[in-house]
């Protein structure tokens, strides 16, 4: 019987280690989300409610922006990331509009950057870069979603990921790439499988897996519970569930469960991300860091 991976309970974890630091701090972290046409995005304006709410649990303050149009939203970035009073950033992708999502992370401030998406940090991520300025303990920032997962799995010690298969059928910017990465770095052997990887090699793959990771959010994607190897891990992302739960518990080690999975972890992984942001002040008055857009 498959033992269950409390999302919640290790988030509880981090959201308090963020309260902490933020009651420390002399200037509370100020959070700017910008949510594009909110009409048209009833999940993001949903989760910006949660990353609100996320917010007065740790004595942060947040901004919530909205934008009509992609001039608005442009302009909106532009300013939030000159404004002083601005710690983090945070966009709701997709945006689902004429603009590329990979472009617009781009135009956010590197140092504002609380989801990790900006070609900078992704960079420092490729190489396994930790530390902006090591001596003044200014951490590097990284994909939140990806680092959800990771410290889920690193909160049970009998869970490995140094020499284990993994396999993560996603390969977004916001989850499977950086994630392999992230796997990589702690020594794991990565596969990414999609919706261009034919079945087939998508099921060899899944059944060599020490540890599978599922993010596919198009609702008609079933994995085959049967493809688990036994003694697996099996951590699933996505909002409507890639697999039945039932049956994964008869073959899985470790698991995820419908109303607790790793969304919770992101949000918590966004506040700390708030908090390096709001540590790397000194960077940005210094400009040692380029800051585009």
């Amino acid at each position: 019987m498959a033992r269950l991976l409390d999302c919640r309970a290790v988030a509880a974890r981090y959201f308090d280690w963020a309260a902490r630091e933020i009651a420390g701090m002399r200037r509370k972290p100020r959070l700017a989300t910008v949510l594009f046409r909110p009409e048209k995005n009833p999940a993001s304006l949903q989760y910006r409610d949660l990353i609100v709410r996320d917010a007065a649990r740790v004595g942060a303050t947040v901004d919530a922006h909205e934008a009509g149009d992609e001039e608005s939203l442009l302009a909106l970035v532009r300013r939030l990331n000159a404004d002083r009073g601005t710690t983090g950033l945070m966009l709701f992708y997709p945006l689902q509009c004429a603009l590329k999502d990979e472009d617009v992370m781009d135009l956010v401030s590197p140092l504002k950057d609380v989801e990790g998406l900006h070609s900078t940090n992704l960079g420092y991520l490729l190489k396994y870069k930790r530390f902006l300025d090591e001596a003044r303990g200014i951490k590097c920032v990284v994909p939140a979603t990806a680092k959800a997962v990771v410290k889920t799995l690193q909160a049970y010690p009998d869970l490995r990921i140094d020499g284990a298969f993994a396999v993560i059928v996603n390969n977004s910017m916001r989850v499977g790439k950086p994630l392999g990465l992230m796997l990589e770095n702690l020594g794991a052997t990565v596969v990414k499988g999609y919706d261009k990887t034919d079945r087939a090699t998508l099921e060899a793959c899944v059944r060599r897996a020490d540890l599978v990771v599922t993010a596919v959010p198009d609702p008609a994607f079933r994995l085959d519970p049967s493809w688990i190897k036994p003694g697996a891990a099996v951590v699933d992302v996505s909002f409507q569930g890639n697999a039945d739960p039932e049956a994964l518990k008869e073959r899985a080690a470790f698991m995820t469960e419908p109303g607790n999975r790793v969304g919770v972890m992101t949000r918590a992984m966004t506040f700390v991300n708030l908090v390096y942001c709001a540590k790397n002040a000194p960077l940005r008055r210094a400009s040692r860091v380029p800051v585009l857009g």
